[in-house]
């Protein structure tokens, strides 16, 4: 019987591709969080959070959302 041949380097799984999706959605949604809550900010000013809390809320919100 001859042997089984060779199949070549095998890719990545489907579990290891949702993860780095993940993880890259959740990447630019924090981007674009930080970008759109710096532009509000400076529009319409903090609020009574103060502005890292305004901001850290944008930024979570934004990368829950894309993540």
């Amino acid at each position: 019987m001859p042997p089984m041949p060779n199949r070549g380097p095998v890719g990545p799984s489907t579990a290891d591709k949702l993860k780095m999706g993940a993880m890259m959605g959740g990447t630019v949604g924090t981007i674009i969080g930080f970008i759109f809550g710096t532009v509000n900010i400076f529009r319409y000013g903090a609020g009574p959070n103060g502005i890292m809390r305004t901001l850290g809320q944008y930024m979570l919100g934004s990368g829950a959302t894309f993540g």
